[in-house]
């Protein structure tokens, strides 16, 4: 699924569709806290962040901007989750194929990181890192981070709650 980024407002069925398949997503075994670290499970971070920045995208276009600062900054400097995840969608690398017998290839930033747990430290590129909660999966591309269910759940729901009630 690659969702791109909307410059127009989603027809009915195309949001629909858009829902759907983000939910589908949110599903993917890659995470569960157990997962390992894989080239699959950083596409598959990436495309919920990019999922989900052109959800809220789309709730901006219809008048509704989402907007919770909660635990939310982007490169150091605080903001709210629709600047947040366009940031790190501007800075997210992953290339699909160009053509029916070509498999996808992503190219994956050496920014990113990935981690579960409450804790605090540097990863082996050199980047620090910090969760505050202890039942929370934290994704970093470079310096920003966005937690799984405290930031793209939410933002899930409250985008979709908004679009769906438009």
């Amino acid at each position: 699924m690659m969702i791109d980024y909307p410059d127009a407002i989603w027809t009915k069925p195309q949001l629909t569709d858009q829902l759907s398949q983000i939910a589908h997503l949110f599903q993917s075994p890659v995470f569960k806290p157990s997962a390992p670290f894989t080239p699959q499970s950083q596409a598959r971070w990436l495309e919920l962040i990019l999922a989900i920045s052109a959800l809220v995208r789309q709730a901006s276009l219809r008048g509704k901007r989402i907007d919770f600062t909660d635990e939310v900054g982007a490169d150091g400097k605080p903001q709210d989750i629709t600047s947040l995840l366009d940031v790190m969608r501007q800075s997210a690398f992953v290339i699909s194929p160009v053509g029916p017998t070509q498999r996808g290839l992503t190219i994956l930033s050496p920014g990113l990181n990935y981690f579960y747990g409450a804790g605090s430290g540097c990863f082996s590129n050199g980047l620090a890192f910090s969760c505050e909660h202890k039942n929370e999966q934290a994704f970093f591309i470079g310096r920003d981070r966005v937690y799984f269910y405290r930031h793209l759940m939410r933002a899930f729901i409250q985008a979709g709650r908004y679009l769906v009630d438009a």
